[in-house]
């Protein structure tokens, strides 16, 4: 209740009084109604007894008129009876009906009938031996018979008599209780109402100023408001520290309770609260405190505020307005804190004593003050902050432009490492190897020796510079992954066939497991096999004679990676953000070699680190392999997983992320089946006769039709086995062969062929998925070609091989800055049959190309002034030399705009680093046949 409204309390009041008149109303209603029903009962009661008396006279005066007809027989009185007795049974009847609520009275007028009737029958027996001619009448016995049946008649109407009047007196009670009870009620609600009256009064007159008390205070807090929001526009609008102190000094003056203010500033250094603004202050105003001295002091120790009251007393201050003395009644000393920061202190002198509302407001406005001046103090600190960094960002930009030009600089001396370093090198190896295989002359076994060692050494070295470039290159992410959509069973198959050789030569056994149809993946190519081949080569290397690696490749889920990497004694580099791709390809290298110890295990992945010094002088390399294999797996975003037992072996396993491949990229993916073709005509007799060495009857069927539609004889052999039988017997022009057979593999029927008197210079052709280039060559094959192959791609090699439609004496130009790589590689054309010239510069190039009769042009790309790739777009510029086949052999790192640069504008891409004469010859012979083939079908 105390929570009603003046005006609830009014409604309330109302409502109760009316709500107790309606009850009075209503409660009288209900008395009146009730006295009338008493009345009602009453009236009821008198009229029965007036019935019963009415019944008992007629019944009298009935008795007495047939006494007087029996006494004087005459026939008037029987006639007056008989009125009587029709008047008592009219009473009877309405006696009945009044009575019908009350089953005692209606057994008692039953009664009474009964009664009646048989002194009615006595009457008429009396009346009809009256009339008889019989014997006389016994008067005096027929009247007391009468008398008795009366007499009968006489108690029944007393006891209704009786019952009516004791109804009667019950009733007449109870009307006289409600009439008591009615004048009680009204009384008491009458009470009620005069009493609850004054007390509406009390609450109302209560509330009405309670309302008045509270519309003060939403006034105040109103007035408060507005200067609260004064003072944070202030706070918002001004940026200096003085102008925030006068200007909130104004703005507490815009209350007229506040005689003067002034503001004490916090003085960190002596603990001094110095005055720093004042508002109609004393003069005498101290304008210095320490802190803890006074009112004001202890304030500013405490940070609570300081309130002193009744200072207008005897002996204290006044204010001087000018016109009077005025003596404020409140000094307030408030403490302007932030973050338990001490500002300063408000000192405030107020006209009368602070409520709650006052002393809140100066709370709040104490807080945002605070926080003003702090924002403040930041503003200067972070404006002083705004000019350092604007300085440093000078000074930052002006190091990413030096990083820039240092990361330009790095790739730039990375491209001339590349060419100083391989350029020179390239040419000890490619002389010696002249010098070597007597291209010049024979040589004393001494000799011999000497430039074998002199080649080895140079391929060795050339290795670890290509190692060490490569690492680069993928270290400053220059390296970019080119995805391409595999079959895991190809990537074994790539490693195994690169390795198979190099485990036979170590008696170890090499193994491989792979399911076959666990789907395609996208990855890089190239980098993947890196991938295998090191770790191959590093398991075969480290594993004893007679031991055995196995090569696993399967599907993992992220799942299985993780637990994988979190098993104890394991060198784990999970990947970056392992749950990003649901499934990994894991490839496993598991040997039986030496193995690592446990306290090793941290030392791996490291450049030209092995775990034990002694090693590197019975294992031959760098360390640069393990770090490859880590670098690579990170830039796919997989990871790297090393166990291993002392004596027992290692397993090192590499998980890259399964990229889902489209069907789109399956269907353009390297696979062994190559592409339709359709039926030709039979070859001629006289035709060269080509042998196919192929147990994949798709692909063998594609081969062969190819080979047929262009005009050769074709001989097919399902296995290396019977290849060397059929190479030995039918004396083919050339073999084209796929290196993963059956039984024996490609590799070992190159080594056999070699044995072999008769098909030692067979030239051959490898048409195979594994793709090892160099390795083809140096077992001697022509021309080295990768599944899917192109059908103008297989023709051209095949042709090029020289199969009596050759070029020998073909002018090849050979463009190069460094005069050594133009003899070297005039050398090699010259022993096969070419005819070379030298061109040591961008702009002879140009000039001799242009002087017609060259048929193919050899050419390095970083020369000075007149670079190779401006010659390239000079050649495919003029009419006259566009159609001129461009081999480039060049020392340059190429980037992805490097080779679309070229793409399309040059036969092939060789680099230095892996120059093999065989290689360069093959390439030479194969853009020259294609060159004549396409002028052949124009």
């Amino acid at each position: 209740m105390g929570q009603l409204s003046v005006r609830q309390w009014a409604i309330a009041g109302l409502s109760a009084g009316a709500l107790l008149i309606l009850a009075l109303a209503g409660f009288s209603w209900n008395s009146a109604q009730e006295s009338l029903e008493a009345s009602k009962f009453v009236n009821h009661t008198h009229l029965v007894i007036g019935e019963v008396a009415r019944l008992q006279s007629n019944l009298d005066r009935a008795e007495s008129s047939h006494r007087a007809f029996m006494m004087s027989r005459r026939q008037t009185f029987a006639e007056e009876r008989d009125q009587w007795i029709t008047k008592f049974d009219a009473s009877v009847g309405t006696v009945s009906r009044l009575t019908i609520d009350n089953p005692a009275q209606q057994d008692r007028l039953a009664e009474l009938r009964r009664l009646v009737m048989a002194r009615i029958n006595v009457i008429r027996e009396t009346e009809q031996m009256m009339r008889s001619n019989g014997p006389p009448v016994d008067l005096v016995q027929r009247l007391d018979e009468g008398v008795r049946v009366l007499h009968g008649t006489r108690g029944v109407l007393d006891d209704m008599a009786d019952e009516e009047q004791r109804l009667l007196t019950e009733r007449e009670k109870v009307e006289t209780g409600r009439a008591t009870l009615t004048v009680a009620t009204f009384a008491t609600l009458i009470a009620v109402i005069l009493l609850m009256l004054p007390v509406v009064y009390w609450r109302i007159r209560r509330d009405l100023m309670a309302r008045q008390e509270a519309e003060r205070r939403v006034a105040q807090n109103l007035r408060y408001e507005e200067l609260h929001a004064q003072a944070l526009t202030l706070y918002n609008s001004q940026p200096d520290r003085h102008a925030v102190i006068d200007g909130t000094l104004q703005v507490l003056a815009g209350n007229a309770q506040f005689l003067c203010s002034a503001f004490y500033a916090h003085e960190e250094i002596g603990g001094m609260l110095r005055l720093a603004a004042a508002h109609a202050a004393p003069s005498d105003a101290q304008p210095l405190v320490r802190v803890g001295d006074g009112p004001l002091g202890l304030a500013g120790r405490t940070k609570q505020p300081v309130e002193i009251n009744d200072v207008g007393q005897a002996g204290g201050f006044r204010i001087e307005t000018g016109l009077a003395a005025m003596s404020p009644a409140t000094v307030l000393f408030a403490p302007v804190v932030f973050q338990g920061h001490l500002c300063g202190v408000l000192v405030l002198a107020a006209a009368g004593r602070l409520d709650d509302g006052d002393r809140r407001f100066i709370e709040r406005l104490c807080a945002q003050w605070g926080v003003a001046l702090h924002n403040l103090s930041q503003m200067t600190e972070l404006g002083m902050l705004a000019d350092q960094l604007r300085a440093r960002g000078e000074d930052i930009q002006q190091k990413n432009a030096e990083l820039s030009k240092a990361d330009r600089m790095k790739s730039e001396f990375l491209a001339n490492m590349s060419h100083e370093l391989r350029t020179p090198l390239n040419a000890v190896i490619g002389f010696s190897e002249i010098l070597k295989d007597g291209m010049v002359g024979d040589l004393t076994p001494e000799q011999t020796e000497y430039i074998t060692d002199i080649f080895t050494s140079g391929k060795h070295l050339l290795a670890l510079i290509n190692d060490i470039l490569d690492l680069s290159k993928v270290e400053s992410g220059h390296s970019p992954l080119e995805l391409e959509a595999l079959e895991p069973i190809q990537l074994s198959g790539a490693g195994m066939s690169v390795m198979r050789e190099k485990a036979s030569t170590q008696h170890v056994r090499l193994r491989a497991v792979c399911e076959p149809e666990q789907g395609s993946l996208l990855v890089d190519l190239r980098k993947s096999k890196q991938i295998v081949y090191n770790l191959l080569a590093n398991a075969v290397k480290f594993t004893p004679e007679g031991g055995h690696v196995t090569l696993s490749l399967q599907r993992a889920t992220a799942a299985e990676v993780k637990a994988a990497c979190n098993q104890r004694y394991a060198r784990a580099f999970p990947p970056a953000d392992l749950d990003a791709f649901s499934a990994y390809l894991a490839i496993s290298v598991t040997d039986t070699g030496i193995g690592i110890a446990r306290k090793d295990l941290e030392r791996l992945f490291q450049p030209f680190v092995q775990i034990d010094s002694s090693l590197s002088r019975k294992y031959a390399g760098t360390g640069l392999g393990l770090m490859m294999v880590k670098r690579l797996a990170e830039l796919h975003g997989g990871g790297v997983l090393v166990t291993s037992e002392p004596e027992q072996g290692s397993t090192f396993t590499v998980y890259l992320p399964w990229r889902e491949a489209t069907a789109e990229q399956i269907r353009l993916a390297p696979d062994v089946t190559g592409r339709a073709v359709v039926a030709a005509l039979p070859a001629p007799k006289d035709a060269p006769v080509v042998l196919v060495v192929e147990d994949d009857a798709r692909a063998a069927s594609m081969i062969v039709s190819h080979l047929e539609g262009a005009g050769y004889q074709v001989e097919l052999a399902r296995s290396a086995e019977e290849g060397l039988h059929l190479a030995s017997h039918a004396r083919p022009s050339v073999i084209v062969l796929d290196i993963i057979l059956p039984g024996i593999d490609g590799w070992d029927m190159l080594l056999r062929m070699k044995d072999r008197e008769e098909t030692r210079n067979i030239p051959v052709v490898i048409v195979s998925v594994t793709d090892e280039r160099r390795r083809g060559f140096a077992l001697g094959a022509s021309q080295v070609l990768a599944k899917p192959v192109d059908p103008d791609e297989l023709l051209a090699a095949v042709a090029s091989v020289d199969l009596g439609n050759g070029r020998k004496g073909a002018r090849v130009l050979v463009v190069d800055d460094d005069p050594k790589a133009v003899t070297l590689v005039s050398k090699h054309l010259e022993v096969a049959g070419f005819v070379p010239v030298g061109a040591y510069g961008g702009a002879e190039a140009l000039a001799l190309a242009r002087g017609g009769s060259t048929a193919l042009i050899i050419l390095d790309l970083m020369m000075p002034a007149v670079s190779g790739f401006d010659v390239v777009r000079a050649l495919r510029a003029d009419p006259t030399t566009a159609d001129i086949p461009i081999i480039v052999l060049t020392a340059k790192l190429l980037n992805n705009e490097d080779r679309t640069t070229l793409h399309g504008q040059v036969q092939q891409v060789l680099e230095k680093a892996e120059f093999l004469p065989a290689s360069l010859l093959a390439e030479v012979r194969r853009a020259l046949a294609r060159h004549r083939h396409a002028e052949e079908n124009v």
